[in-house]
């Protein structure tokens, strides 16, 4: 049997004044469950180390949160491009850091296509919307008879699909691990990484999608096309593509660290 925790705040980076911000967030329901609640006291909830992390990176101070962030930025994207951060003119009521909330897209809304998810972290600041989805020994979820599309797919699809209903933003999709993208993947084929998983053996399969996505096969963006080729909102897969990252937990709490001295 898993040994748990006796009190779930053990489980959690709690800063004073923060428990009750964490119990909302724990007993918060999604799809009719109340999964993280579930896990609280779990060592191996993705949902503890996501709280603990984000949560401590929401509360610094704007200079301390803005180097954190840029520097997440260069990890995920290994500098290719340039943080929406970088902007010395942003003031901390600007930068939203928000855990566990439920976006919902704009093309289907209101219609039995409408397409909604949880993000287990994400970030809104004028112009820019980042999604980050959080795996820690648990592999992405595929797509079955209750979702049409696979998890990274349902992130892409809703975060460009004007979630906040303002217009516009340019959107990033970060994937976040306990390993390099190339360190998971394996070399299989499209029908051993569309059956189900749910194992830590299946964690290749996070990186195959991620990587059928934004490098595409033969040269070719049509994976990444086809997935999107109903949400009108999206122009150019080339740049959804590029807006796409990969962080890992390490890199993260070195960031994080960083930001704390």
């Amino acid at each position: 049997m898993q040994y748990q925790y006796k009190d779930y705040l053990r489980n959690h980076v709690v800063l004073p004044g923060r428990e009750k911000a964490l119990e909302k967030f724990l007993t918060q329901d999604y799809e009719g469950m109340r999964h993280k609640w579930g896990n609280r006291k779990s060592p191996n909830s993705e949902d503890a180390l996501t709280w603990s992390c984000f949560d401590l990176l929401r509360n610094l101070s704007l200079d301390k949160k803005i180097k954190v962030l840029n520097e997440i930025w260069e990890d995920a994207y290994q500098m290719k491009i340039n943080s929406p951060f970088s902007d010395k003119n942003l003031h901390d009521d600007e930068i939203k850091i928000e855990i566990g909330k439920q976006y919902t897209g704009s093309t289907f809304k209101g219609t039995k296509e409408e397409e909604s998810t949880e993000v287990d972290a994400s970030i809104e600041l004028p112009g820019v919307l980042v999604f980050f989805e959080a795996k820690l020994y648990s592999p992405m979820s595929m797509k079955s008879v209750k979702h049409e599309h696979d998890q990274i797919a349902r992130k892409l699809r809703i975060g460009l699909d004007n979630p906040l209903g303002d217009g516009y933003r340019d959107f990033y999709f970060i994937f976040l691990d306990i390993a390099p993208c190339d360190k998971l993947i394996c070399r299989k084929s499209k029908e051993e990484a569309c059956a189900p998983a749910k194992e830590f053996h299946d964690k290749w399969k996070s990186a195959w999608w991620f990587s059928y996505y934004k490098y595409g096969r033969n040269n070719s963006l049509k994976p990444l096309k086809d997935i999107l080729k109903d949400i009108p909102a999206v122009n150019d897969v080339r740049q959804v593509a590029k807006n796409m990252g990969w962080l890992t937990w390490t890199d993260l709490f070195k960031d994080l660290l960083r930001g704390m001295i």
